[in-house]
């Protein structure tokens, strides 16, 4: 279903208005029964624009990251919601998903066990591989622990870190927060953008941007006292570099930002100024901008505290994003996975264009105008081209192996050629 009409994306989204920050899993489902990288596949609510979508990377049992890739099983995007318009045709979302990539393979954590003793939950029970003794731990009593794979343990990782950036600095919006972690990700080397979206968890890299910027984001935001462009630095800081160095090995970030659900999007000038995309009440996707009201109860405990409704009505003509901004968009082209471009382009190769210095400046922003916004983004052909051969989700294996979700509608204007 559509982020538009997925009640489990309304809750989110409404958290999201109400000042709160999602961290949603991507969902496991990378690959198809045989065993086939399945693309399309992100799970509700993490195909919701407004949430941090995060998916499963693997350190390969090495402190280094130079070798860490991104799970199989891990979600693909784009997000394939879709919903059936007045001429009976079904329109996909088709938005870049996942956003990073966090530690989600064979993470230690702690156990659930019954009544205070050994008695082991139904999936220790059922895999007795989960448990920890390989590594040389001694199960006691309330201490016990095993471990554990998924995107739903990778989603914990970031959001410690998103606490951790609250902590620093806690004015900050929602949205800032998305695109502080993308920009300061590490992208991972062979993974393309459906796969790890800005790249892999730098808490360093985000923590440190989140402490150059002012702390009254949200409440100026909320209160409607920041204008287009205003300055977002904090009094006496400036940009940090855009580099980290972990475990003795120093990386560039990515500098790469989605917006819009198909729009990439990079420079300082996202930081530096004040964009009304980091008000957490507008969500734009694609042609779609809506912007939500937050009602709260203004009497008994906790007046003014406690959300009553969230409604929302098409946004107004307004600044999207100000001059200065870098696009990144058109670098991608058009997707193919055998080109290696649009979605399918490699994370690192469009970083390492970014870092030096490719990209067109957006001269006058990005405006939404009559309720359009004048813009394609990533050109994703209903998602995917398919004119290497894609799994349909049938599962007819036209050629190279990789799958497109629940399915592509032929009706949707999908050509099977290559182009």
């Amino acid at each position: 279903e559509t982020w538009q009409t997925d009640p489990l994306c309304i809750a989110v989204r409404s958290a999201t208005a109400a000042g709160i920050t999602v961290v949603v899993a991507a969902g496991n489902f990378g690959k198809n029964l045989l065993g086939q990288e399945s693309y399309g596949q992100i799970s509700a609510p993490g195909n919701d624009p407004s949430v941090i979508t995060v998916g499963s990377a693997n350190a390969n049992n090495t402190i280094s990251r130079v070798d860490d890739s991104v799970n199989l099983f891990s979600s693909r995007g784009p997000s394939r919601g879709g919903y059936i318009d007045s001429a009976g045709v079904r329109q996909v979302d088709n938005l870049l998903k996942p956003d990073l990539v966090a530690p989600g393979h064979k993470i230690v954590g702690a156990a659930a066990t019954a009544n205070n003793t050994l008695n082991w939950n139904l999936l220790a029970t059922t895999f007795n591989s989960l448990l920890v003794a390989p590594l040389g731990f001694t199960q006691k009593v309330d201490e016990t622990q095993m471990l554990m794979s998924g995107t739903s343990i990778a989603a914990p990782a970031v959001a410690g870190t998103v606490a951790l950036m609250l902590q620093a600095n806690p004015g900050l919006t929602p949205p800032l927060v998305k695109a502080i972690l993308q920009y300061s990700a590490q992208p991972i080397a062979n993974a393309n953008l459906l796969q790890q979206g800005a790249g892999l968890l730098n808490v360093d890299g985000a923590v440190r941007l989140a402490q150059a910027l002012r702390t009254d984001v949200q409440s100026v935001v909320e209160a409607g006292n920041i204008a287009t462009g205003a300055s977002l630095l904090a009094a006496g800081k400036s940009m940090p570099s855009a580099s980290s160095t972990i475990n003795g090995q120093s990386f560039n970030w990515s500098r790469i930002v989605y917006a819009g659900g198909n729009q990439i999007v990079s420079g300082s000038a996202l930081f530096t100024k004040y964009q009304p995309i980091w008000d957490h009440r507008l969500v734009w996707a694609r042609k779609v901008a809506r912007r939500y009201t937050v009602t709260y109860w203004s009497t008994g405990t906790g007046s003014g505290t406690f959300v009553k409704s969230v409604s929302s009505a098409s946004a107004s003509n307004q600044s999207l994003l100000t001059s200065g901004v870098m696009s990144a968009t058109l670098l991608t082209g058009i997707s193919s996975s055998l080109a290696k471009t649009g979605t399918f382009t490699p994370t690192a190769t469009l970083s390492g264009w970014l870092v030096a210095g490719s990209g067109s400046l957006l001269g006058s922003g990005m405006t939404l105008s009559n309720g359009v916004v004048l813009s394609e983004g990533v050109v994703l052909s209903e998602g995917v081209v398919l004119s290497e051969g894609v799994v349909l989700s049938e599962g007819v294996v036209l050629s190279e192996g990789v799958v497109l979700s629940e399915g592509v509608v032929l009706s949707e204007g999908v050509t099977l050629s290559e182009p």
